[in-house]
């Protein structure tokens, strides 16, 4: 069923939009746009309530802040949780066609990401919706934070190609400014979590970062496992995303 987040006065007098849409749609009611978003920050990835639709009231949500302002923080914490198909929609006082929109926003939504859910290289396998790594070689695997989790789907989706530090940081982050340092311990982080399927997640020193297959599943080889760290150097000269 779709989700859909609503922030309006819960002592309103007025139809409340909670009220017009249980039972046609999954409702999650905040009284405030900072307890949704105070909320938002703390879902985990794999939430199965994460939000399709966000309907702000108006006279409730827009008091203290322009709309600009309001949506614009709400953009950047979906974003950063990866929920970037979300439609917000500002109502006003008049509601009798709301249940028609929020119909027509369900069927004319984007089909659901099913076939991107899972990413395969190599050995690995990445379930995005669990935030979890996965050796098809050996079985063994790792839970990613959802940082990791967004960063190692965007090196995934640009392969075997080097990706600038300064686009990681502006898909990953949102264009969030993050110290050169924060950067640098995620991407350790995030190497050590994936060394173990053979993976290799590589630094073009000064430039980006790369994902190459790497020669197999170090456990099913019987090697030292590779997540205790360390970056193979690849130049400048690597074909750029």
């Amino acid at each position: 069923m779709t989700v859909v987040w609503i922030v309006e006065n819960p002592a309103s007098e007025t139809s409340r939009m909670t009220s017009l849409l249980c039972g046609f749609v999954a409702v999650r009611a905040f009284a405030t746009v900072r307890s949704m978003l105070r909320v938002a920050s703390c879902e985990p990835l794999s939430s199965g309530g994460s939000p399709k639709i966000i309907l702000l009231d108006r006279e409730q949500v827009f008091v203290l802040q322009s709309s600009e302002a309001v949506i614009s923080d709400i953009r950047q914490v979906l974003n950063r949780n990866g929920w970037r198909d979300v439609n917000l929609l500002v109502v006003d006082e008049h509601r009798e066609d709301l249940v028609d929109r929020v119909r027509h926003l369900i069927s004319n939504a984007s089909p659901p990401m099913a076939e991107v859910r899972q990413i395969h290289e190599g050995d690995l396998r990445v379930d995005l919706d669990a935030g979890k790594v996965i050796c098809l070689a050996c079985g063994q695997h790792d839970t990613l934070s959802p940082t990791e989790t967004r960063l190692l789907r965007l090196l995934l989706e640009h392969r075997d190609r080097v990706i600038s530090r300064s686009e990681v940081i502006a898909k990953v982050w949102n264009g969030t400014k993050i110290a050169p340092r924060s950067l640098d311990a995620h991407i350790s982080r995030l190497r050590k979590r994936i060394g173990f399927t053979g993976v290799v997640l590589e630094s073009a020193y000064g430039d980006g970062y790369r994902l190459s297959t790497g020669s197999g599943c170090e456990a099913a080889s019987g090697r030292i496992t590779a997540s205790q760290g360390g970056s193979t150097g690849i130049g400048r000269s690597a074909e750029r995303s």
